[in-house]
């Protein structure tokens, strides 16, 4: 009887603690979206060095910005270490795929792309 209700109590320790971390958020799906290499740069103006070109990545997963006086209409995925950008305007980047990691230092960005170029922005905002 005394082994019967040690083992009573430890299963309604264990339910209660199980109960707690589930009201408490822990273990639940998080509401809160994962990061991903963009993450840092979600909502703010990234300026080209030479000033022709600037990018913002917005949260619902779009892409704008100004290249050489023309709207950029596009959209992006991105990972823990990636990006990758498609483009339905302007005409010079319709059609075409971008995929970079993006190394941040400071209020530098710089987009090291698969092919191995790269590109260099100024993060304002």
């Amino acid at each position: 009887m005394f082994h019967r209700l040690i083992l009573a109590t430890a299963g309604l320790a264990l339910l209660t603690a199980c109960d707690d971390t589930m009201m408490s958020g822990g273990g639940g799906a998080s509401a809160e979206a994962p990061a991903t290499a963009v993450t840092p740069l979600i909502g703010k103006t990234l300026l080209s060095d030479n000033a022709t070109v600037t990018f913002i990545f917005n949260d619902d997963g779009t892409v704008g910005g100004m290249f050489r006086g023309e709207a950029i209409v596009g959209n992006y995925s991105a990972d823990a270490t990636e990006v990758c950008s498609t483009y339905e305007a302007p005409e010079q980047l319709t059609g075409k795929e971008f995929c970079s990691t993006p190394a941040i230092n400071g209020s530098r960005v710089v987009f090291n792309r698969r092919d191995g170029t790269t590109s260099s922005y100024t993060i304002q905002n």
